[in-house]
């Protein structure tokens, strides 16, 4: 919408309104026409487009829905001039920020059908392969996060036991020095409860070492289901045009 517009509400496309013209607008299938974009009255100046004043063209645009670790989707274009060179995504995109004025309907040869197809597979794979990227940045810092986790806490149960293997030493070394046989007797049994202490302590690491492992196992499962990738794609239209 244009700026300094007084009689309109503007809303984000999050907006149940905006909302509801989307889903009407994906529900059309469009017919192939001529599509003038008017670059010299749009009073823009678009350094990507410039290249392409006083030419004309094919252009194809497919909706993309992408699913993994997190769904996306995207619109995906493949444009090509008439003297056979291609448009890349900003251009196609940059054109339907013009004013534009649609012509009459347009057949499209199947040469070119063809090659504006080759051309959004190829663009669908790229990004897939993008996501596919992301996905396993995101699985390894999510590994680091849990090793280091996994690391600290055995480190703090390492420097436990080994408290309680030294005072257990010196428990034992208190027994034997005792100067008579009842003080022998308590400082045994206090060395005794020590020891308890510390086989409790080290189920406990072994226990904390076998859960480490499960939530790895858990975590290793999540992943292994939400990496089933799901592609779709759907065209949306396909024109003929033309910058004047």
């Amino acid at each position: 919408m244009a700026k300094g517009v007084e009689d309109a509400n503007t809303y984000r496309v999050g907006h149940p309104l905006a909302q509801r013209v989307f889903a009407r607008a994906r529900e059309l299938e469009p017919e192939s026409a001529d599509v003038a974009f008017d670059y010299a009255g749009s009073g823009k100046s678009i350094a990507i487009l410039e290249p392409l004043r006083g030419h004309s063209g094919w252009l194809a645009c497919a909706h993309v829905s992408m699913s993994a670790l997190e769904s996306e989707d995207q619109l995906v274009f493949a444009g090509v001039s008439d003297d056979s060179e291609a448009l890349d995504q900003a251009q196609c995109r940059r054109l339907f920020d013009l004013p534009a004025a649609a012509g009459a309907p347009r057949r499209v040869p199947d040469a070119l059908a063809a090659e504006l197809d080759r051309a959004l597979t190829a663009h669908r794979q790229t990004l897939l392969a993008e996501m596919t990227s992301r996905d396993g940045n995101w699985f390894d810092a999510e590994m680091d996060k849990l090793d280091r986790w996994a690391e600290d806490r055995r480190d703090s149960l390492k420097a436990e036991l080994a408290d309680m293997d030294e005072a257990l030493k010196e428990a034992k070394k208190q027994a034997r020095f005792a100067p008579t046989l009842p003080e022998k007797l308590e400082r045994q049994r206090a060395a005794r409860k020590l020891e308890e202490k510390r086989e409790e302590a080290w189920r406990a690491y072994d226990e904390a070492s076998r859960d480490i492992d499960r939530q790895k196992d858990e975590l290793l499962d999540e992943i292994g289901r939400r990496l089933e990738q799901s592609v779709e794609q759907r065209p949306l239209f396909t024109l003929r045009w033309r910058l004047t």
